[in-house]
């Protein structure tokens, strides 16, 4: 666990689900190839059935760049605190892919994939993730999350509690957890307490509270 005040880096661009295809390992092909058939599949149905037609691919992809931005402060942060204790091992942040948020012990807490590339190998690996932050406090009282997010500063300070790598197979991990469901195909890391928030032992104890999630949309849709 270590504190890192939240920010974008510089030098980081948003890539198409496309364009990284060939890149990916082979259990993440099959899984990228299987969203993007089910989404071509649902956008045939809705022209065929002259419902309101699917988007075009520039509204796609900017759809896609605006949930990219949303996430990649909260990717960048745990990858810092990833690379920190993997000396020689470093990997830079490729693409967000999902998170859920919930507020839990006052403070807002993030559930996380991400796609990373290795230094070493060049090879892209999966992600999961664990956050919250810090609330910050002014002379009126406590500062919210909402309040923040129109202006930049003061930043917020994150608490990583996990990054880890989902190594392959995926299909040996849940895809949810207390407050991630299912439909966000967020993998979690095996084992009861790996992760702090929503985790099987201590579900039942916790108070969790539910919080809008990604105005964006799901990826894939």
């Amino acid at each position: 666990m270590e504190d890192w005040v939240m920010g974008s880096e510089s030098g980081w661009t948003s890539p198409a689900f496309e364009e990284l295809l060939p890149q990916l390992p082979r259990g993440e092909q099959l899984r990228l190839e299987t969203h993007l058939r089910d989404r071509d599949r649902r956008w045939r149905r809705m022209r065929y059935n002259n419902t309101p037609p699917p988007p075009s691919s520039t509204k796609i992809r900017r759809q896609e760049k605006e949930r990219d931005t949303w996430m990649i402060p909260h990717v960048q942060n745990a990858l810092r605190h990833y690379n920190a204790r993997h000396p020689g091992g470093e990997f830079d942040v490729v693409k967000p892919l999902m998170q859920a948020r919930v507020v839990f012990k006052g403070q807002h807490w993030f559930h996380i994939n991400f796609w990373a590339r290795s230094r070493s190998s060049n090879k892209i690996k999966r992600f999961f993730a664990e956050l919250h932050y810090k609330p910050l406090i002014t002379i009126s009282g406590f500062v919210s999350w909402e309040q923040l997010l129109p202006d930049p500063l003061p930043a917020p300070v994150a608490i990583v509690e996990t990054c880890t790598i989902i190594e392959e197979p995926l299909d040996q991990y849940k895809r949810s957890c207390a407050f991630c469901p299912a439909g966000f195909d967020i993998l979690h890391p095996k084992g009861d307490r790996k992760f702090v928030c929503g985790n099987d032992k201590d579900r039942f104890y916790q108070k969790l509270i539910p919080c809008k999630q990604l105005q964006f949309g799901l990826p894939f849709m």
